[in-house]
């Protein structure tokens, strides 16, 4: 059901990651011979991209718990595997490095692995 509802279908997902990798590559252009995508400073651009890439790149300064690589399918691994010495990634880890307050009350315990390990 959730398939036909986001209209999953192997061509999308193939176009899908197309998009993706056309936006990472250029990314990585733009922060070939820069630290921040907009200026000499951290901004709202920075942000924008360590908060939508922080479920792939899954930084240990989010407060959310990342299941094991081993709970993903073997196509979510390999689409990590395949974008992990980007530019893109390092700048999205060392946002939350650098820009992430420490807040105890954002750190997150493991839940029970639940439905994801079945």
């Amino acid at each position: 059901r959730i398939r036909q509802v986001y209209a999953i279908t192997a061509e999308n997902v193939a176009l899908d990651m197309d998009r993706v990798t056309a936006a990472y590559e250029r990314l990585d252009t733009l922060l070939e011979n820069r630290r921040y995508l907009v200026g000499d400073r951290f901004s709202r651009a920075d942000l924008t991209l360590a908060a939508l890439a922080a479920p792939t790149w899954r930084p240990p300064e989010h407060s959310t718990y990342w299941p094991p690589d081993e709970l993903y399918p073997h196509e979510t691994t390999a689409f990590r595997a395949r974008f992990a010495k980007t530019r893109t990634r390092e700048h999205v880890l060392r946002t939350y490095r650098e820009h992430r307050l420490p807040n105890s009350s954002t750190t997150c315990a493991a839940p029970p692995l639940g439905p994801l390990a079945a």
